[in-house]
C-alpha cells in the first residue's frame, strides 16, 4: 500500500504496457534478424475497415484484433473490459491509431534503436514461455503468434524510441532538479495503520476502522518506538503493510517515486534517524523512521537513472502530442456496434486509452 496510484497520463492506466511486453514475454530470437521485426500485424490494410485517419491511414478489423489479443496477455485485468465495454474498445483502438502515426514519423536511426532494444529483451521469450505456464496458456488461448508479439513490441518500442529522441539534456536535467524525490533512493522502516481492508474474495476494500481510530492507533505506536520499542515486534503487532510488517517495518533502497506521494515527501524531507510524526495518507497514518538517504547531483546519476528520468520526460512529449497533434489527423472510429445493454463489468473502471506506459519499469515474470 506504499505505491503510487496516481501517475502521469502517459502512464496512469498502463494500457500498453510496454515495460510487461519488453519483460515478460520478451521474445527473441525465433530466428529473426534485427531487420526483420514488422510494424504491421497480420491483417494490415485488408478487409473491414475499423478506423482512417488523414492522408488514407487506415486500420483493419483484423489488425487491430491481433492487436487486442496481444494486448490481452499484456494486461489480463482489462481483457473482460475490452469484450463488455465499447467505449474502452474504441479508446483503445484510438491509441493504436496514435501509435501507428509516431512509428511512421520515426527515423531510421530511432527505428534502429528500437530493433536493438527489441532484440536484446526479447531473449527470453521463448525461455519464460516454458517456465510460465499461466503465460504460455495465455499466448495459447488468444492465438498469438510470434510474428504478431513481435511486432506488438516493435510497435510500442518505437513509440518509446521516438519519443525519447525527442527529448533534450536540458529538459532531463531540469525534470530531476524539479522532482529530485522520485529518483531518490532510500531506506525507511515505517508503521502503516490503516483505515481500510481488501476482500480476499471480492477485491473490495472495506472499512477497517475509523480514521479517529487508526490515528489513535498510530500515535500510542509512536509513544512506544519513542520510549525505545523495538520496531521487528511493533511492526508485527501495528503495521497493516504486508509488504514489510515481518521485517520491521523495513523497506530497504527503494526508488521514492514509487511510493504514495505524503509518504514520499515524507521520507526525503524527513531528518536521517528521527522517528516523524503520524502521516495522513488515502488508505490511513505512516509512521517514518528514515535509516539511509543518498541525494546526489544531477551529474553523479548513473546511465540507468539518467534513462528514467529521461522517459519521464518523453511522457510529456507523449502528452503534448495526444493532445495537440493527434486532433489534427482526424481520426475517425468505426467499429461495430456492440449487443445492447453491454458496460464495464460491475466494480472495474476503464482507464483512459490515452496514457502508455513506461518503457522501465516492470515486474519480473513469475
Amino acid at each position: 500500500m506504499l505505491q503510487s496510484s496516481r501517475k502521469s497520463a502517459w502512464r496512469r492506466s498502463a494500457l500498453l504496457v510496454i515495460s510487461v511486453v519488453l519483460a515478460t514475454t520478451v521474445m527473441a530470437a525465433c530466428g529473426k534478424k534485427n531487420d526483420d521485426y514488422s510494424l504491421e500485424f497480420a491483417g494490415a490494410g485488408k478487409g473491414d475497415v475499423v478506423a482512417t485517419y488523414k492522408d488514407g491511414g487506415k486500420v483493419t478489423a483484423e489488425e487491430f484484433d491481433n492487436y487486442l489479443s496481444v494486448f490481452k496477455i499484456m494486461q489480463p485485468t482489462y481483457a473482460q473490459i475490452i469484450d463488455a465495454y465499447q467505449p474502452f474498445k474504441q479508446q483503445l483502438l484510438e491509441q493504436f491509431v496514435s501509435y501507428k502515426i509516431i512509428a511512421a514519423q520515426a527515423t531510421e536511426d530511432t527505428l534502429t534503436k528500437a530493433r536493438e532494444d527489441v532484440a536484446t529483451q526479447m531473449k527470453d521469450y521463448e525461455t519464460a514461455l516454458k517456465d510460465n505456464p499461466d503465460l504460455k496458456t495465455a499466448v495459447d488461448e488468444q492465438k498469438v503468434s510470434d510474428d504478431d508479439m513481435s511486432t506488438y513490441v516493435m510497435l510500442t518500442a518505437t513509440v518509446v524510441s521516438h519519443m525519447n529522441s525527442k527529448v533534450t539534456d536540458e529538459e532531463t536535467k531540469a525534470e530531476y532538479e524539479k522532482n529530485t524525490a522520485n529518483y531518490t533512493t532510500i531506506s525507511a522502516r515505517h508503521i502503516l495503520v490503516s483505515t481500510t481492508t481488501q476482500d480476499q474474495t471480492t477485491g473490495e476494500e472495506k472499512e477497517l476502522r475509523t480514521k479517529e481510530e487508526a490515528l489513535k492507533r498510530i500515535n500510542e505506536v509512536k509513544e512506544k518506538l519513542k520510549a525505545g520499542g523495538d520496531w521487528t515486534a511493533l511492526a508485527k503487532e501495528y503495521s497493516d503493510d504486508p509488504g514489510s510488517n515481518q521485517k520491521g517495518g523495513l523497506y530497504e533502497n527503494e526508488v521514492a517515486g514509487k511510493w504514495v506521494e505524503e509518504f514520499k515527501q515524507a521520507a526525503f524531507k524527513q531528518e536521517i534517524g528521527v522517528l516523524g510524526e503520524p502521516i495522513e495518507v488515502e488508505y490511513g497514518y505512516h509512521l517514518i523512521q528514515v535509516e539511509k538517504r543518498e541525494v546526489k547531483t544531477f551529474d553523479q546519476l548513473d546511465g540507468a537513472t539518467k534513462e528514467t528520468v529521461k522517459n519521464a520526460v518523453a511522457y510529456t512529449h507523449m502528452d503534448k502530442f495526444m493532445t495537440d497533434e493527434l486532433p489534427g489527423y482526424e481520426v475517425k472510429v468505426t467499429l461495430p456496434e456492440p449487443p445492447a445493454g453491454t458496460d464495464a463489468p460491475a466494480g472495474t473502471d476503464a482507464p483512459a486509452a490515452t496514457d502508455a506506459p513506461a518503457a522501465t519499469e516492470a515486474p519480473a515474470a513469475e
